[in-house]
Formats: C-alpha cells, structure tokens, sequence
C-alpha cells in the first residue's frame, strides 16, 4: 500500500477525527512535527512526489544544478522545504478535525472571508449570475471549505470522482457543513451548469493534477497536467471565475487571498478559448503558490518526469 493511500484510508481518517477532537494544539501540532520527521527520513514515494513538485517551483538551483557548494545548500534547503509541506499538512488535519461541531460563528472566523467577497457573490446571484469558485489546494483549504459552509452560502461543491475510502468521510463532514458535496460524474457536472446558469455558485478545486486530460498547460516553465476542466465549464455555463487561496501566518492564523474575478474570453475558437482561459488561471495560481510553496498541499506529481540525464 502506497504512503498516502495509508494516511488517507477511512482507519487513519477516523483516527483523526478523534485526535483532533480530543488533544489539544499542542499535541495536535507536536504529532505532525514528528509525522513530517519520519517521512523526511524515510523517504516513501510521495516524499520525492513533493520534492519533485517543489523542485520545479523553486528553479534549477533548488536540487543542486549549480556549483558543489551552492548545490549542497540548495539540496538542503529542498529538503527541509519538503519536510515543512508534510508537517504544515499535519497541521492543517488537525485544525481541520478540531474545528468539526464547533458553533457556525466560530467556523465562519476560522478562515475570515472578506465581507467584499461574500456581498459580490451574493449581489451577481441574485441578478442571475452564476458564479464559479475555483480553490487551490493551499494550506487548510478543508477548513476553508467548513469556514464558507457556515456562511449559508448555497454552495455546490465538485468533490474528486471516485474518492478513497477516507474522503467519503470527508465528504460527509463537509455535507454537515452545509454544503451539497457531488463527486464530479457527468451527471453532477450537468447539475452544475444547470446551477450556474441559474445564477447559483459552484465551488471545486483548481489544481488536481489530471494525467488524462489532452492538453498540457504551462506551468513554473514547464508544461503541467493542470486541470482544464474548470475553465471549460465557466465556458459552457457563462459564469464569473473567482480564484481563492487559503495560507497560514503563525501570528494571524488562516487566512484568504482572492484574485479578481474572471470573465471568460471567448474568440470563437474553442479550444483557443480553453488554452487562453486556463493560461489565466495558471499565472494567478503561479502567484499564489510562489508566495508560499511549503503550503501547497500537493501530493500527486503535478508535471510528466523529466527524461534521464
């Protein structure tokens, strides 16, 4: 079994779900410290899955391209950089798990959602106009997610098609925050057009590496399996594309970082609308990463392996 089907299995969920209900921060925190020292250790698959990742997000120099010297430092940097993804990740579950049953008007301060934000979304849908979220794997986005939920914002989430066993357990949880949590079939993604169309909101990830999809974009430099599903469907559905990321400050706690939205462009073309559309998004998600790559949670290679030297 590989490492993060472990961790992800219902098991491994469950457990957290109680750890994060019963210990507190500081045992929460301390845990994920000592998680992240053994896979940076160890070293399993997905350890070199997110150094990879990050390699191509920092440049050559970030896995020893350059001089011996400044090699052995850069080597050391990506390497601690790596152990700091998978000890904020443990982070993030717990604040995630601590948060589940909390009052609504506590998850809603759990990630602060600018009032601007909340009164454009609900000033284009009631006009009519539908309005599609598109969230970054960054830092606690789950928390985000429970954080939207108590807002009372009637949101259609697109969850990931075929989930492991553990993210069912997710899915519920999320379903109890309020949200109508659809993993993406053809049919739930009629569902959310019909949505937007009708002026409603749809929310779903924007960075989920998709290996099958015929079009690789370009990304940090290099062409990328990023996902061009999202953009397609603000194209068949009309809606105003808003792109948000979660990050963490030690000082402040969680916070949001909304670009401006988008309007699709269109020439006519589609599949010049599509490259042109999602080329949009990846320089906005190219920013959001670059300010804080340690919180991208990232486990899945996100660009095709380089051929041997």
């Amino acid at each position: 079994m590989r490492f993060q089907d472990f961790i992800s299995s219902k098991p491994m969920t469950r457990l957290g779900i109680v750890l994060g209900q019963r210990a507190p921060r500081w045992v929460g925190y301390g845990l994920a410290r000592v998680v992240a020292g053994v896979i940076a250790r160890r070293k399993p698959e997905v350890y070199w899955t997110v150094r990879a990742n990050l390699s191509q997000i920092l440049g050559p120099e970030a896995d020893g391209l350059a001089s011996h010297a400044t090699g052995l430092a850069s080597h050391a940097r990506l390497h601690q950089m790596t152990r700091r993804v998978f000890f904020h990740a443990g982070q993030t579950y717990y604040d995630f798990f601590h948060a589940i049953g909390q009052p609504k008007e506590v998850l809603a301060e759990a990630v602060p959602i600018p009032d601007e934000l909340l009164a454009f979304a609900r000033a284009e849908t009631a006009r009519g106009q539908g309005v599609l979220v598109l969230v970054a794997h960054m830092s606690n986005f789950d928390l985000l997610g429970l954080s939207m939920g108590a807002r009372d914002l009637p949101i259609q989430m697109l969850s990931l098609a075929n989930p492991q066993a553990g993210f069912h357990l997710l899915n519920y949880l999320r379903t109890t925050a309020g949200f109508e949590v659809t993993p993406i079939t053809p049919q739930s993604l009629r569902a959310a057009i019909r949505r937007l169309k009708s002026g409603g909101i749809v929310l779903t990830g924007v960075d989920r590496p998709i290996p099958e999809d015929q079009e690789l974009v370009d990304f940090f430099g290099r062409p990328a399996y990023l996902p061009v599903g999202p953009v397609r469907l603000a194209l068949m559905s009309g809606a105003l594309v808003i792109m948000a990321s979660c990050y963490y400050e030690p000082d402040e706690g969680y916070g949001l970082e909304v670009a401006e939205p988008l309007e699709m462009i269109r020439t006519g073309d589609r599949r010049q609308d599509i490259l042109i559309n999602v080329r949009r998004v990846a320089d906005i998600l190219e920013q959001h990463i670059r300010a804080r790559p340690e919180q991208w949670m990232m486990f899945h290679r996100f660009w095709p392996a380089l051929p041997a030297a």
